[in-house]
């Protein structure tokens, strides 16, 4: 079994506590009974000269000592007030003893020592029958002339001084136990308190922190070098707390840095499958690819031809693979060799290059093919990849093109000046036609036959109907060649909305349609022609008249926008700003507009629908026309720096969806000088 600390140190301090009392008990024991059997000695001394003297003086007077009487009595009084001392013997100089206070001591032992002086011995004498130990003490009597006769003993027992000493020994040994008793208590104490009590402190926090709680703080102590200790050790588990937060901190970074490898590694090996299998792809597309493939290494040799590059050029793999790039290129018959070495140059450096080129076959055929060239990596070497597509039958196709979009171009010339012709041809027959016509009906018609005069009525209708389709085809024509000349003045474009409405006015209420006005009273005047806005606005609105069928709504609104816009004057990217717009929407209920007509609604002679479905009449649904006043309309809003589009979800005649041009105009189609404030407007 272990002994703890606090066991030793009690243990320890017994020890040296019983030692250095028992030690300092027994110094003092012998010191008193030196001190005891000294002072008893000079009383036997004293006494001894005392009976000396009186012997001495009776001597003096010629008495001889053998014959003095009283002196054992003399002794016995000598003795009696002291009873430590046992005996008071007279001897003679030879040591035979002449007088004693008590005849048990006249067998006094011969052998003592005599001597002239005081003399000091331990004898043995027998009393009783037992041998006792004597201190003893002899003093020389001597005659007037100094010669010793006798001697005087006076002596104690040994048994007196021992029983003194033990006396002594019972009193220290319990004073020596009471003593030992307070100063272990008083070491017990201390050691408790100022010693086990912070080491345990100590030792709890030290045995916390080895159990891995470095947060833990040793409290403060009394003891100063104990509570150094302590502030030290919490200093300790600091750097422990530190260090393990730092161990911690490094071990989660080198998890997470394995998991980061582990991923990398799994990343690494997917991506090396990836690119075998990527390589395999390669080659087995590269094989059967519908171009011709050639890759040339950086030596600018043919490296790999696929199968297809060998139908395309003629000449097999073995023929190409190894020659150099100048040498393939003289091979295939191909002009201007410097021009197609650089663009192979600029490929390897990274540029991808595509150009149009010319060769002969090995069969001597000419092909044209489009060359697609780019730098390619294999590993760490890097390649360039030319890729021959066949566009001789493309190109065969454009020039065919080409040829058939001058013909339409010259042909559409010829449809212009025929237009421009047959409306000039035809504008003064029928101004005769017209003239007539209203003669007859108006200042004649009293003598003419009413079935005559009804003929001559629908003949002035048919002829106003023609007289509208050569204005048309005049306007048309005028917006084409760009002759078509402006008048701009300020418009205030609610009003002229109002004014195209009133004009239209007879056929809404003939059709039966609703028209709903929806005008921003707040939007500024435009510089603008009235007339041709006017022209734009019949249009429009004639247009939706004729596709909205009986009973249906059109809704006209106006409205202020600001758009990012590059107006006239503005060229290029850097000119679109931000400019105020005066937006006119004109929604209808009809039978909408296909996505597809949508697209080719604003070009000259194109009709929505099917063709066969119109009526004749003007206003009539579906009425035919002749397809003219839609391009009329975008040229109008063009010429005004403005946009027109139409939107509508599709052609339905029986779900009836509708449709709504849009109509953008700026507030100056020339960006002159405007006194238009326009954050009066956004207000």
């Amino acid at each position: 079994m272990k002994m703890t600390l606090e066991r030793r140190i009690i243990l320890f301090s017994f020890l040296i506590l019983f030692l250095t009392i028992s030690a300092s008990a027994g110094l003092d024991i012998m010191a008193v009974k030196t001190d005891y059997v000294d002072s008893l000695n000079l009383r036997t001394q004293s006494l001894a000269r005392a009976v000396k003297g009186n012997i001495e003086k009776v001597l003096n007077l010629g008495v001889d000592l053998k014959d003095m009487s009283g002196v054992s009595d003399k002794c016995r009084e000598t003795i009696e007030g002291n009873p430590d001392i046992a005996y008071c013997v007279i001897t003679d100089q030879h040591g035979e003893p002449l007088h004693a206070n008590d005849p048990r001591f006249l067998a006094f032992p011969r052998t003592a020592v005599q001597s002239l002086s005081v003399f000091r011995s331990q004898l043995a004498i027998r009393v009783d029958g037992r041998e006792l130990r004597f201190y003893d003490t002899s003093v020389p009597i001597v005659m007037p002339e100094g010669r010793p006769v006798a001697f005087v003993h006076v002596g104690f027992q040994e048994s007196v001084v021992t029983g003194k000493v033990w006396g002594m020994i019972y009193r220290t040994a319990s004073l020596l136990f009471l003593s030992l008793v307070v100063a272990f208590s008083l070491v017990v104490f201390f050691v408790k308190k100022y010693v086990m009590r912070p080491i345990s402190t100590l030792l709890s926090g030290v045995k916390q922190i080895s159990e891995g709680a470095f947060d833990t703080q040793i409290g403060e102590v009394q003891v100063f070098e104990f509570n150094e200790l302590a502030r030290n050790v919490n200093i300790m588990s600091q750097f422990l707390q530190n260090r393990d937060t730092e161990i911690k901190k490094n071990y989660e970074d080198m998890q997470h840095t394995l998991v980061e490898l582990h991923d990398s590694y799994s990343r690494l090996e997917s991506l090396s499958a990836d690119l075998e299998r990527s390589e395999e792809l390669y080659k087995r597309l590269m094989e059967d690819s519908s171009d011709a493939i050639v890759v040339l290494g950086a030596e600018d040799s043919v490296r790999m031809v696929n199968k297809m590059a060998e139908e395309f050029f003629g000449y097999s793999a073995k023929e190409l693979i190894g020659l150099p790039l100048t040498k393939m290129l003289l091979l295939l018959n191909i002009s201007n060799i410097p021009k197609f070495q650089r663009i192979f140059k600029d490929a390897a450096a990274g540029a991808h290059v595509a150009q149009e080129m010319q060769l002969v076959k090995k069969g001597g055929g000419v092909m044209v093919a489009m060359l697609h060239a780019t730098r390619i990596r294999s590993g760490s070497e890097e390649l360039v990849q030319a890729i021959f597509r066949d566009v001789t039958r493309e190109r065969e196709i454009i020039v065919n093109l080409e040829k058939s979009s001058a013909d339409l171009a010259r042909l559409n010339r010829m449809k212009d000046s025929f237009l421009g012709l047959a409306s000039h041809e035809l504008k003064t027959p029928l101004t005769i036609i017209m003239g007539y016509s209203e003669l007859i009906c108006t200042d004649m018609a009293d003598k003419v036959d009413k079935t005559v005069l009804e003929m001559v009525l629908n003949i002035a209708n048919a002829a106003s109907r023609l007289d509208n389709i050569i204005k048309d085809m005049v306007d048309v024509s005028m917006i084409d060649e760009k002759r078509l000349q402006l008048k701009m003045e300020d418009v205030q474009l609610n009003r002229l909305i109002e004014g195209a409405v009133n004009e239209l006015r007879f056929f809404f209420s003939m059709r039966k349609q609703e028209v709903v006005l929806t005008l921003d009273e707040s939007i500024p005047s435009i510089r603008g022609d009235a007339l041709r806005l006017m022209q734009l606005l019949s249009n429009i609105l004639g247009n939706a008249i004729k596709f909205t069928p009986d009973g249906g709504k059109i809704t006209v609104s106006s409205s202020a926008k600001y758009l990012l816009r590059g107006l006239p004057g503005n060229q290029g990217a850097t000119g679109k700003e931000h400019h105020l717009f005066l937006e006119i929407a004109v929604t209808d209920t009809g039978i909408g507009i296909d996505r597809e007509d949508q697209l080719r609604i604003f070009d000259k002679f194109y009709e929505v629908g099917n063709i066969q479905e119109h009526s004749s009449g003007k206003v009539a649904f579906k009425a035919k026309g002749a397809g003219l006043g839609l391009s009329i309309a975008k040229g109008i809003v063009d010429m005004h720096g403005g946009e027109i589009w139409v939107e509508s979800t599709g052609y339905s005649p029986e779900r009836m969806p509708g449709s709504t041009f849009h109509i953008l105009l700026p507030l100056n189609p020339n960006l002159g000088d405007s006194t238009v404030d326009y954050t009066k407007l956004l207000g």
